[in-house]
């Protein structure tokens, strides 16, 4: 039984490849593209947004963005990506499944934009059709020039389901505790 994007009982191999396919159709659901991104596209917005020290040098920003090309965020709370071998590439679309016990959340997203800098590295996804929010969240790893590694994490996204607008207040800390999740798997050091 699937609604408002969870699902009851299993989630197959096959249903991921069709709500991907579908996926891949579709067309972003929120007008603020690259707004976790860019301040100047905000007009207004105020993405909710997490930075962390994640390590010390070069070879630790390596491998912190070693660690968010294969997905380390998302896997850090539990979920998986499909097509497990998805490259960050913009316009690439994936499905991430979150399950716990017998419930499934599987949400399509798109990559919207790509940082690829010497000492910047990072991409935003958007939501796409049956994701139970609209809007975008971004992930970036930096080199700064005291050779500290950050990770910044940045959330501008609402309910887009009516459960989900009912349950906004948990949506929030579930949100909140997915985003210290996310820089939790990028901590090299």
């Amino acid at each position: 039984m699937r609604l408002a994007g969870v699902t009851l009982g299993q989630v197959t191999p096959d249903d991921l490849e069709r709500a991907l396919a579908t996926a891949r159709e579709a067309e972003v659901t929120y007008d603020h593209v690259g707004s976790t991104l860019a301040p100047a596209s905000r007009a207004g917005r105020r993405p909710y947004v997490r930075q962390r020290v994640l390590g010390l040098g070069p070879d630790d920003f390596a491998a912190a963005t070693e660690r968010l090309r294969a997905w380390a965020p998302q896997r850090g709370i539990g979920s998986t990506v499909h097509p497990a071998d998805a490259h960050i590439e913009t316009g690439g679309t994936i499905v991430v499944e979150l399950r716990r016990g017998p419930v499934a959340v599987v949400v399509p997203n798109r990559i919207v934009a790509v940082v690829d800098e010497p000492r910047r590295f990072g991409f935003a996804y958007g939501t796409l059709p049956g994701h139970p929010e609209r809007g975008e969240e971004s992930f970036v790893v930096e080199l700064t020039v005291e050779d500290v590694v950050t990770g910044t994490v940045s959330v501008d996204a609402s309910p887009a389901t009516l459960p989900a607008r009912l349950a906004t207040p948990a949506v929030r800390l579930i949100q909140r505790w997915a985003v210290d999740r996310y820089l939790d798997a990028l901590v090299v050091a």
